[in-house]
């Protein structure tokens, strides 16, 4: 194992951060490495927004639960899928830009490539990073705080820092539930690997003094319902097109 996959290997999300700013050179050095992830044809859909006004953390930590590590990590982040740049381009030329599902599509993907190589590099750095999804839950509210332009989607949140917590890996699927040849497996093979999978999540909550679960019963409650059901009239707002 080399030295990047033993950093892959060593990913947690980190909640709990000491009291320390990352230095700017290390969120240049990290933003570089993100920038050099693949890109569809080069088009770069993405950007990250630095958060640096100590109110704007605050009401954005708020509103994503309140998630106080927003407000507290070293350095915050939100992560946006970006057509900005190509509509503006596309002004100044007089042409039209057609942004429909594919244009959308494509800059989610290039914000989330984007956003794991940003994060690679901040862990290999021995910065702790993590997530947050909670971004989502009121974009109107979040683009209130940020004035985001037309064209500008948010997509998550970014917390990176020094961590100030040792978290135990949290475990996956087995690789053979994700890695098939050729064929998708019948549905009879994908339950077999979600019950062993259930045995396993039982033993990390377990071990973390949580009540033993497995991972279905999370899932089953995360999905039998819509969250979050204002995303697409939000983001239609913002100029993207799902047809």
């Amino acid at each position: 194992m080399n030295d990047t996959i033993r950093t892959m290997h060593a990913h947690r999300s980190i909640r709990r951060f000491a009291d320390e700013r990352v230095p700017r050179e290390h969120i240049l050095e990290a933003l570089k490495a993100g920038q050099a992830a693949a890109t569809s044809s080069a088009v770069q859909s993405y950007s990250a927004l630095h958060i640096t006004d100590d109110e704007k953390r605050q009401a954005i930590a708020d509103l994503c639960g309140p998630q106080q590590k927003v407000r507290d990590c070293g350095a915050f982040f939100v992560i946006c899928a970006d057509n900005r740049r190509h509509m503006v381009m596309h002004e100044h030329h007089s042409r039209t830009f057609d942004q429909r599902l594919e244009a959308f599509l494509v800059a989610i993907v290039d914000a989330t490539l984007f956003a794991q190589n940003f994060t690679l590099a901040f862990e290999s750095l021995g910065y702790g990073t993590c997530y947050i999804g909670g971004l989502r839950n009121d974009l109107p509210s979040v683009n209130d705080i940020l004035r985001l332009p037309e064209g500008v989607f948010p997509v998550y949140g970014l917390c990176v820092g020094v961590p100030d917590e040792q978290p135990i890996a949290r475990p996956r699927l087995a690789p053979e539930a994700i890695l098939h040849e050729n064929v998708y497996p019948d549905d009879d093979r994908v339950m077999r690997d979600i019950e062993d999978y259930d045995e396993v999540y039982r033993a990390y909550l377990q071990a973390r003094g949580a009540p033993p679960a497995g991972w279905s019963d999370a899932m089953l409650k995360r999905f039998e319902k819509v969250a979050r059901p204002a995303l697409a009239s939000f983001y239609q707002s913002q100029g993207a097109r799902i047809d």
